[in-house]
């Protein structure tokens, strides 16, 4: 037979009103917070799982503010090309206004004026600076500004780092540009080929050249010859590479074609002219645009240095043009960029919403079956309690007579 001293039901049924009261404690944390898992020791498994959905979940909102970095990054951007190209669009502008024969030397060394001021304002658009001070254009060496004047031309201070956002666990997106690739990387001439006017030829020839996308790639050069006043003008178009491509007498007005070049000639070439068209290269903005002010700055009103500033203006005009290509290619491939961080946000936004859904299944408190667990585990304790308060006064003295 067991015997129960009495000291071991009175620790017994203190044990019991201490098992109901923690019972009722955890049920009451449980309600105040909203959360069936409060600690690791209430659901282990529950409490790994929800672990990994934090991580997730934090992981995700950092992707959410790398995205709204980037997106005022590109915006940046998207809204200096903008001005950008309106530049290069009014520079085009005042090209074409000076090439006509009404201008003067006057009226033409004013539009070079404007011209240089369009350059300063080009320079402070590259140099443009994000709200933390680097400026957007100089790629990793951001506290550099990206373009200076060097002597007669522009130098790039950048590098060719490019600036990466991780907009999600498996996507990057580029949020800077190097300015050498946006500012110096415009082809000249028609995008193909560019032609050139000595400044050593006499004669008045205005030439304009095209090309189609197969023309033969070489070093051209087109040469006027008389030998005499009364003789005819000849003319002869060598390649560095593929020889004599054309040769004829000269008529007045009209075009010479070459392996896929075309060129139309019009006033009066004299023996010994020169044009050269050669493959185009890349040439940056503030060149281009300085090129034409120096033309335009020039005093010479001969007739033959007005036809060179013509042709020259003629390419420019071409130049200008692949620079507006250029600009908005630059500007598409930013709005692309903008649209892939919209899709990528609502993915976030999605994949947040899945996840709160899984941390909500396995952490929120069902109410009603708590305040239910609640008052049943308060009944208990009360019964526990007066259960202890009788047992306590229970003595074998009480029964002796």
């Amino acid at each position: 037979m067991t015997r129960i001293s009495s000291i071991e039901q009175f620790q017994q049924g203190i044990d019991n009103i201490l098992r109901q009261q923690a019972r009722l404690n955890e049920t009451q944390l449980e309600l105040s917070t909203g959360k069936k898992v409060n600690k690791p020791s209430d659901d282990p498994s529950a409490a790994t799982q929800l672990l990994k959905l934090s991580a997730l979940k934090s992981n995700t909102k950092q992707y959410d503010r790398n995205i709204d970095a980037a997106r005022n990054q590109l915006q940046l951007q998207e809204s200096v090309l903008t001005n950008v190209g309106n530049v290069i669009q009014r520079v085009r502008e005042l090209s074409i206004q000076a090439n006509s024969a009404a201008q003067s030397t006057q009226s033409r060394a004013a539009i070079a004026d404007e011209l240089f001021n369009r350059i300063d304002e080009l320079l402070q658009y590259a140099n443009t600076k994000d709200p933390d001070g680097e400026y957007i254009f100089s790629g990793f060496n951001a506290r550099t500004p990206a373009f200076v004047k060097n002597g007669a031309g522009f130098a790039y201070q950048g590098d060719q780092g490019e600036r990466l956002l991780q907009i999600s666990e498996d996507t990057q997106i580029a949020v800077r540009s190097a300015g050498s690739e946006v500012f110096q990387s415009m082809k000249n001439g028609d995008g193909r080929f560019a032609l050139t006017s000595p400044a050593a030829n006499t004669g008045n020839a205005l030439v304009k050249m095209s090309s189609t996308s197969s023309a033969t790639e070489d070093d051209y050069t087109l040469e006027f010859t008389q030998a005499n006043p009364s003789d005819p003008i000849t003319y002869q178009v060598t390649g560095v590479s593929t020889g004599t491509v054309a040769s004829g007498t000269y008529a007045k007005g009209e075009s010479i074609s070459f392996n896929g070049i075309t060129l139309e000639i019009t006033g009066d070439p004299t023996d010994g002219d020169k044009y050269t068209v050669t493959p185009s290269v890349a040439q940056d903005i503030f060149s281009t645009i300085k090129a034409i002010a120096d033309d335009l700055s020039s005093t010479d009103a001969s007739p033959e240095n007005r036809s060179r500033v013509a042709n020259n203006l003629g390419q420019a005009l071409a130049s200008l043009d692949q620079a507006s290509v250029h600009i908005q290619t630059k500007r598409t491939t930013l709005g692309n960029s903008l649209q892939a961080l919209d899709i990528r946000a609502d993915g976030n936004s999605e994949a947040l919403l899945r996840l709160e859904k899984q941390v909500s299944e396995l952490q929120d408190l069902d109410f009603a079956q708590a305040v239910s667990q609640l008052t049943i585990q308060s009944t208990a304790l009360q019964a526990a309690q007066q259960s202890y308060i009788k047992i306590q006064g229970l003595s074998l003295f009480n029964f002796l007579r």
